[in-house]
């Protein structure tokens, strides 16, 4: 009879921790926060919030590390967690931003407004971390008379990119350079102006309350953007956006190769929001992006993380020398040390303990000091 209750129980018991535990991440406004990476406290990646900055299931994990871009990195048990309202089982948790923005720049008179770009790239395959990488991406927007976004041709990362692991970190030194390289305009302006994001794309604004919008498509929502405290945030539900603009343009071949593949992708931006209420390009603060797919490994994720760091005017040959300085300075095997000292030196928020711990484990493997 005992042997009967306690597999009775065992059975309650299983089919209570089967039950899907959801989560929603928010500001201190209450908006949900999307893109957040939600991670096991030995840093293993549980899975992402959506546009709504809810996750439908934290698997089972007591204890999980929320990282994003944007807001300071937070550890906490889920049962401690406030009760979401709707919901069984159903948890709130509220992040802090980080106070991160451009230093002002005083002198105007040269003709590109240069910034260094520092980034983290890290890749996962089956939530299991296989590669960081972080480095240094200069970018010089030229200024003209009627403002025309552009980059120099001109690239330098930190050593860590190419070396610091034996796993493919080139390439996500490659999606940072491309990640810079593409940010001439925010994608408010894009959405507002751009013919591709209207006609291709056949994307629009929406209001959606005070100083807040949505982005849509034909099938329905897909991005929001903000204004806040003199700032410009947006994120995009990019793959929902590809496509859909695949199927209204006829590009079967691949519509269906992001189709079989479970291909998804996510980007958010922030920028700072001048005196005269503009989102110029050279005021970008940071953006993400985050892909997935099913790939013959397993499910593959990449996130990407951009912080604007040094931000002057320069004229061509200043930039140039910037840049040669910039690699010759961060050649070699940069230590995570040394990029923890660049980041603190920079005031760029610092990665959560469980983050710094699988990539210190997995530099390990290399066989070379962390």
């Amino acid at each position: 009879m005992k042997k009967i209750v306690i597999l009775v129980v065992a059975a309650m018991m299983a089919t209570m921790n089967a039950k899907a535990q959801r989560i929603e991440v928010v500001d201190d406004n209450g908006n949900g926060i999307p893109l957040v990476s939600v991670l096991t406290e030995d840093g293993v990646l549980i899975g992402t919030t959506d546009l709504n900055g809810v996750l439908s299931d934290v698997k089972g994990a007591r204890k999980i590390s929320l990282t994003h871009v944007a807001f300071k990195p937070m550890m906490v048990s889920v049962s401690d967690l406030p009760s979401l309202e709707g919901t069984e089982g159903g948890r709130r948790v509220t992040m802090e931003e980080v106070d991160y923005a451009l230093q002002e720049i005083v002198v105007k008179p040269k003709p590109y407004v240069c910034m260094d770009f520092y980034f983290r790239g890290f890749s996962y395959i089956e939530d299991s971390l296989r590669a960081y990488a972080a480095g240094i991406v200069p970018v010089a927007y030229v200024i003209q008379e009627n403002y025309k976004g552009k980059t120099r041709n001109v690239w330098s990362y930190g050593g860590a990119a190419n070396k610091a692991l034996s796993w493919n970190t080139q390439g996500l030194a490659l999606k940072a350079e491309d990640g810079v390289k593409k940010a001439a305009w925010s994608i408010e302006t894009l959405v507002e102006k751009s013919k591709g994001f209207k006609e291709y794309y056949k994307t629009s604004l929406e209001p959606d309350g005070e100083n807040r919008w949505l982005v849509k498509n034909p099938e329905g929502v897909v991005g929001q953007i903000q204004h806040s405290d003199g700032f410009y945030h947006a994120t995009l539900d990019a793959g929902k956006i590809q496509t859909y603009a695949n199927k209204a343009n006829g590009e079967e071949k691949m519509r269906k190769a992001r189709e079989n593949r479970n291909y998804d992708y996510q980007y958010s931006e922030v920028y700072a929001i001048d005196d005269e209420g503009k989102i110029q390009p050279y005021n970008k603060v940071m953006e993400m992006s985050h892909w997935e797919y099913d790939a013959s490994k397993g499910r593959t994720i990449t996130v990407l993380y951009l912080y604007a760091t040094d931000h002057s005017y320069m004229d061509e040959d200043e930039f140039k020398a910037h840049s040669k300085a910039l690699n010759k300075g961060y050649v070699g095997d940069m230590s995570l040390d040394d990029l923890e000292e660049y980041e603190r030196t920079h005031n760029i928020p610092a990665l959560s303990p469980e983050q710094q711990k699988a990539i210190r484990e997995l530099k390990k493997q290399t066989g070379k000091k962390s």
